[in-house]
């Protein structure tokens, strides 16, 4: 059942990573049409137990969303390997 994330929920903190001010990721289940909202760690798991979680840019392409863990330890998902890219993660609308 792949997921379309459609926005986030920040946090009002303030990181060194963009990526852990996302607590939540609201998401469309592509073949029930079923929405929900999900945490950022709860997303990261169920990603690598072989889900499948992707984001649509302004010109219809698929990114899919990989896992990452910081130095720290702390879980995030993100739509590039490194930062020569511009994430579509986050350029998601912000929900509030």
């Amino acid at each position: 059942m792949p997921l379309q994330i459609t926005g986030v929920h920040k946090t009002n903190d303030d990181f060194d990573n963009p990526y852990l001010a996302i607590n939540s990721l609201m998401w469309i289940d592509d073949n029930t049409q079923n929405h929900g909202i999900t945490t950022r760690d709860v997303l990261f798991d169920w990603i690598n137990d072989n889900g499948t979680a992707y984001v649509i840019d302004d010109e219809g392409n698929k990114f899919k969303l990989l896992t990452a863990v910081t130095k720290s330890g702390f879980k995030y998902v993100r739509t590039v390997f490194d930062e020569t890219k511009s994430d579509r993660l986050l350029n998601l609308v912000v929900l509030k």
